[in-house]
């Protein structure tokens, strides 16, 4: 009985001992270090079968290559594939794939790929992609995406994307497209979309869900923000409609106008920007700065309205106020001939202007009053 419990014994800690040497077996060829390899494509290298498992110093692709990491440089002709971590500089014609982090330096002329998080740049002249997390700059002619959070920078040539927050700049000549909040900033040459913007937006269109920062450009949508119908007149036209978006911070103006009747005929369509500051319930003051083309019967002459104004606005109920106040224009033309039919003295002949700069620019304090929908 004695000897049968031994001989148990002994076979249990034999197969444990096996075990255990195939684990460090298993776990040694992981993680086989060579300062120098060389490979002609994948599968013909100078490790052979350990190729997947060995982590060099230098690695050398003639065309292209699949090893298992790098901690130094590796550079190929085509492409550099690595199933492990990538800490250095990865140099390839085409294309760089990473399937751990990338510590380092990745660039190609078509494609980068960190399948993990990114600590350092990636610069390509086509696409750069990192799964998780990135830390510095990703550069590419076409397209950078990022799903997880980034901070530092991403430059494109058409389009940055961030599934998670950028704490740093996106700038795409196209669009920036970030799924959850932005810290710093966005500048591209059509679109900026963000949904909690913390920073600062320049684009022809910017959007956010909700904004503590600043959107400039021609259209600017808050969806939780700032959102205004005004309906108003002062000396120059008798009818101006605006729209009014963005933030309390700095909200954009969208207007056209009209003096309809008789002889006195003229149209307009400009853009601003203003400011709302509260001074009680019910009570704000908003400065503002518009610039206005006057058309006066001929396309081909230049008729610019500039107006400074400062408005107080009363709230009367939920959706409606009034406002009124002062203001101050500043105006260039260069028509020298009335059409008929059409306004031509700005404001008018019997309104006390003056001379700013020369015969071209005049001067004058004038007035708005109208009323606020939304």
């Amino acid at each position: 009985m004695i000897n049968w419990k031994i001989a148990v014994c002994l076979v249990a800690c034999s197969g444990w001992k096996n075990s255990t040497y195939a684990q460090s077996t298993t776990s040694q060829q992981k993680n086989i270090h060579a300062p120098v390899r060389i490979a002609f494509v994948p599968g013909l290298s100078s490790q052979g079968k350990n190729d997947k498992h060995t982590i060099s110093n230098l690695s050398l692709n003639v065309l292209g290559g699949a090893t298992g990491g790098v901690n130094g440089v590796e550079l190929g002709t085509l492409f550099n594939i690595n199933k492990m971590n990538m800490q250095g500089v990865q140099a390839a014609g085409y294309f760089n794939i990473t399937g751990g982090d990338v510590n380092g330096l990745q660039m190609a002329s078509l494609f980068n790929s960190a399948k993990n998080n990114l600590t350092g740049i990636q610069l390509s002249g086509k696409i750069n992609y990192v799964k998780k997390n990135s830390r510095g700059l990703q550069a590419a002619g076409l397209y950078n995406q990022v799903s997880g959070s980034i901070t530092g920078a991403q430059l494109a040539g058409i389009c940055n994307y961030t599934r998670q927050s950028v704490t740093g700049m996106q700038l795409a000549g196209i669009a920036n497209i970030n799924n959850s909040s932005i810290k710093g900033m966005q500048l591209s040459g059509i679109l900026n979309y963000t949904k909690h913007l913390k920073g600062l937006q320049l684009g022809l269109i910017n959007i956010a869900d909700t904004s503590n920062g600043y959107s400039i450009g021609l259209i600017n949508i808050v969806k939780k923000g700032y959102h205004k119908i005004t309906l108003s007149s002062n000396e120059v036209l008798n009818t101006n409609l605006a729209l009014k978006s963005g933030n309390a911070k700095l909200y954009n103006i969208l207007l056209v106008g009209v003096n309809a009747g008789g002889d006195e005929k003229s149209f307009s369509y400009g853009y601003g920007i203003g400011h709302e500051i509260k001074v009680g319930k019910r009570f704000t003051i908003n400065p503002e700065i518009t610039s206005q083309y006057l058309y006066l019967g001929d396309w081909d002459y230049t008729n610019l309205l500039n107006k400074f104004q400062v408005l107080a606005t009363v709230k009367l109920a939920p959706g409606i106020a009034l406002f009124a106040g002062p203001s101050f224009a500043a105006y260039y033309t260069d028509q020298t001939d009335a059409v008929k039919g059409y306004k031509f003295l700005v404001p008018n002949d019997n309104y006390n202007n003056f001379k700013l700069w020369n015969d071209n620019f005049t001067g004058w304090i004038g007035w708005t009053a109208g009323i606020s929908l939304l």
